[in-house]
């Protein structure tokens, strides 16, 4: 399928694997909840969904993971506290779905992040979100489509770099933003 069709499928199932593992019943209890990344951006090309979540307690996460450990569909979760100075003392949560057929679980990360760092953080995906154009939403799902690895999903830590490229540097020729991704250390 071509790309932009993809994004759109797996748009659409992302929804699907949140209603069926009940995630936002899972966070019921957390201060805020806010779904970012390429979910929120709606330039999905591989099934993953990022979110931020208020600061909670080690204790706090684990209850989150074992709620959903418990869903039929989760197959793993991961717990991990962030080394990433930008991050704070944020804890990470991942959990892995199995839906649909992408060659690879659906991957769903959770930080549990201080209020100002989601907030930095929402401010940029806002501003993304704000000067996305219909154009931009294609080059950038064609791009990304087009650096997909051999495990099945874009560079690591690469999304923030892919929008900043085509968004805010106003580059759009591939080969110019697989430069700047590997200048901002994303190997591509």
């Amino acid at each position: 399928m071509d790309p932009c069709t993809r994004s759109a499928v797996l748009r659409q199932e992302a929804d699907q694997v949140l209603a069926r593992i009940g995630l936002f019943e899972c966070l019921a209890g957390c201060r805020r909840v806010v779904l970012t990344g390429s979910y929120y951006l709606d330039v999905m090309i591989y099934p993953d969904i990022d979110l931020y979540i208020s600061k909670t307690s080690i204790e706090q996460l684990f209850a989150i993971g074992t709620q959903l450990a418990k869903r039929e569909a989760v197959r793993a979760i991961v717990f991990e506290k962030s080394s990433d100075p930008e991050l704070g003392d944020g804890l990470y949560l991942k959990a892995r779905v199995d839906h649909g057929d992408w060659g690879r679980l659906w991957k769903i990360d959770i930080w549990s992040l201080e209020d100002s760092i989601i907030n930095r953080k929402t401010d940029e995906m806002e501003h993304f979100k704000e000067k996305m154009t219909p154009a931009l939403r294609e080059q950038i799902i064609q791009y990304k489509a087009s650096v997909i690895t051999p495990l099945k999903r874009t560079p690591m830590y690469s999304g923030y770099f892919i929008y900043k490229a085509f968004i805010d540097e106003g580059i759009t020729d591939p080969e110019q933003v697989s430069i700047y991704l590997r200048r901002n250390g994303i190997e591509v």
